[in-house]
């Protein structure tokens, strides 16, 4: 199957010169977490912006100073099995694709595992050999600030919560933190409540979480106040294509693994579940 099989051809973009507030309205308008820069004027692809961008660099405006230069494309006739290649080779969520230095389309991880993954009926050994079984939980009572650092420290984008008893309580993501705030930077605010790619978003945000051009402050809320309760789950056992339906059936990207016992061993997410092209 090729790249132009699966991709989305209704691209929004952003252009340089531009601001971050002309990237945080189309991220708010078309609810989506990152987006290809193109030269104003023309369709030519030179960066790419995602809200990590925004995150990390509250006190930049200008998007030519925040966008990732230079990006790595694809071309529209390449093989999806070069698009997994590369997603897992650079860690990376989203590839533009561009025929003759054109921006006709992009592609996601989330692309080929609900389009090719999820329907592909040959994908039925159990996950079990993909599952992430070193895995960082936090505590339900754990504050929000030392989650967030965990987050940091982990490099995990979302994270298993247990009780006191170490059973799985529910699981809590970096875009749960985001959505459950405004962020104000510097002497403006901009609205961006951010979900992870394929889930709704939420706009019932009553707190304030703060950024400054040196640190991200949060309130001092319990991790079970705002993260996910009814945890989908998967257990070792279930077959690769299953486990790709269930995301996209529940718009997730990650999912708690549990053993027969029911008991939390590990996590997957889409990008595990590339491997499985290669197997």
């Amino acid at each position: 199957m090729k790249v132009k099989n699966i991709m989305s051809t209704n691209v929004i973009f952003a252009e340089v010169p531009g601001t971050r507030k002309d990237v945080l309205q189309l991220m708010l308008k078309h609810k989506v977490m990152g987006l290809p820069v193109v030269k104003k004027g023309t369709r030519r692809v030179i960066g790419i912006i995602t809200r990590t961008d925004l995150m990390n660099n509250p006190s930049e405006d200008q998007i030519a100073l925040l966008m990732t230069r230079n990006p790595i494309t694809i071309n529209p006739e390449a093989d999806v099995i070069d698009a997994a290649k590369i997603f897992l080779k650079n860690d990376i969520r989203r590839l533009p694709v561009v025929l003759n230095g054109e921006l006709v389309g992009i592609i996601t991880v989330a692309d080929i595992v609900h389009k090719v993954i999820a329907i592909n009926r040959q994908l039925t050994q159990p996950i079990r050999d993909l599952v992430e079984r070193k895995i960082t939980a936090v505590w339900e009572k754990t504050p929000l600030p030392a989650t967030y650092k965990i987050m940091q420290l982990s490099k995990m984008q979302a994270l298993p919560v247990i009780n006191s008893q170490g059973k799985l309580a529910g699981i809590i993501s970096i875009s749960d933190i985001i959505s459950f705030a405004e962020i104000i930077v510097k002497e403006h605010t901009s609205s961006i409540r951010a979900a992870t790619e394929g889930q709704d978003w939420n706009w019932d945000s009553v707190t304030v979480l703060y950024i400054s051009s040196k640190e991200l402050t949060l309130p001092e809320k319990p991790v079970n106040e705002i993260m996910v309760k009814k945890v989908i789950t998967v257990v070792e056992q279930t077959p690769i294509n299953l486990c790709a339906k269930k995301m996209k059936l529940y718009n997730i990207d990650q999912l708690p693994v549990l053993d027969a016992k029911g008991e939390l061993i590990g996590m997957i997410n889409d990008r595990d579940l590339l491997k499985a092209l290669f197997q």
